[in-house]
């Protein structure tokens, strides 16, 4: 070989080795990409613990969910303009990994905008509601929780339903039922937010005994009763039987509410008077029924001043003006879906015969009385209650 063509081969070996230099030290320039990478897509992925990236993003159009991060790659899905996406990751493309519904894809940044839209921590059911596994109405039914309850919010689907817990399960539920705020409810109604109706009894029992026989009937036959003492009945017990009734008629899983000390007209006292009479020997708990039904702004100016709601009733047996057995039971037994009836523990229809009669006629009507407490879970034994008591009841 003459010494021409070496002093060529030697230059061309030299070129090939500074090129491969200079491509793995610069990487590859758009002049000197060798042609077998000139057709090659790369793209940087940069996830959001990189860079600061939204947390969830809104389509302004309609807009295709594809498989990859370019138009080249299959569609998933197609998203409404509108629609609420939760962001993964983000390549160097301006293309975002996203989820849509039960899809996982890639968007082009050029049609997505960032929202401030964060997820409540607590929502409220604005009617009875289904908890179901999916973010849909064909998935099936985990539980039916009542109309108020609170739930523990995780998760948004862009189809606007939300992943909650209520009680323990975890599923989706429908946005359109569920608020911030607990729904508006009667006064009378209390906080019984389910279809069950609440039998409720007033003032003092006449004996021991029939305190005992009448909870112990409805905590064996899965009836939650509420109770309303006055502060006078409670230390007239405390003082007769040393016993504590309010605290008797929890452990047997039943609720108890404030009925004032002295079953006062409340509404002949001043807002301070009225405080008083709530307080000192009656119940302390958040929920309270004033003396005769009887309220003007000074009573419920006490009722707010102690963080206490009032509680009254939607069915009025008239138990104590009647005192017959058979017209206390069938007034009791007409009740409706939800409703709260008044009794009082001094009259007939506080009796193991007269709950059970109750109980009876109103489930001949479809109706269920509301259940004695089995805790958050209302699965397994009857439990204490909790002195102060729930948003919704668990009946």
């Amino acid at each position: 070989m003459s010494l021409r063509m070496r002093a060529i081969g030697l230059a061309t070996a030299l070129s090939c080795v500074l090129w491969g230099i200079g491509a793995s030290a610069t990487g590859t320039s758009a002049n000197t990409s060798p042609p077998a990478l000139q057709d090659t897509q790369i793209t940087e992925t940069i996830s959001p613990a990189a860079v600061s990236l939204p947390s969830v993003m809104v389509t302004l159009d309609e807009l295709n969910l594809r498989m990859g991060s370019g138009v080249s790659f299959g569609i998933l899905a197609t998203m409404p303009k509108g629609s609420v996406v939760s962001v993964l990751s983000r390549a160097s493309n301006g293309w975002y990994q996203v989820i849509y519904k039960s899809y996982t894809g890639w968007a082009s940044g050029t049609y997505l905008k960032a929202t401030t839209q964060t997820l409540p921590t607590q929502l409220y059911t604005q009617d009875e509601l289904n908890l179901r596994t999916g973010s849909n109405a064909t998935f099936p039914i985990v539980t039916e929780m009542p109309r108020g309850a609170r739930v523990d919010v995780s998760a948004r689907a862009s189809s606007g339903w939300y992943k909650v817990t209520y009680r323990g399960r975890t599923g989706w539920a429908s946005g359109s039922y569920l608020k911030k705020t607990p729904p508006s409810t009667s006064q009378g109604k209390g906080p019984n937010r389910g279809p069950r109706v609440v039998l409720t009894f007033d003032d003092c029992p006449r004996t021991l005994a029939a305190l005992d026989s009448a909870i112990g009937y409805a905590a064996s036959n899965d009836m939650g009763l509420v109770l309303a003492p006055t502060g006078d009945c409670l230390s007239s017990f405390r003082s007769r039987y040393g016993v504590d009734l309010a605290a008797r008629a929890r452990a047997k899983g039943q609720w108890v509410i404030n009925h004032s000390v002295t079953h006062r007209d409340l509404t002949t006292l001043s807002c301070a008077g009225a405080e008083r009479e709530l307080l000192g020997t009656g119940v302390r708990t958040n929920w309270g029924r004033p003396p005769y039904g009887a309220l003007d702004t000074g009573a419920r100016c006490a009722y707010s001043s102690i963080g206490m709601k009032i509680w009254t009733w939607t069915v009025d047996t008239r138990d104590w003006q009647v005192q017959n057995k058979a017209i206390i039971i069938s007034r009791a037994s007409a009740a409706r879906a939800g409703d709260t009836v008044l009794m009082h523990m001094q009259w007939q229809g506080f009796a193991p015969d007269s709950l059970r009669q109750i109980k009876s006629n109103l489930a001949a009507r479809g109706l269920g009385v509301c259940r004695a407490y089995r805790g958050t879970n209302e699965i397994g034994a009857v439990v204490t209650t909790p002195r102060m008591l729930p948003d919704s009841l668990p009946c």
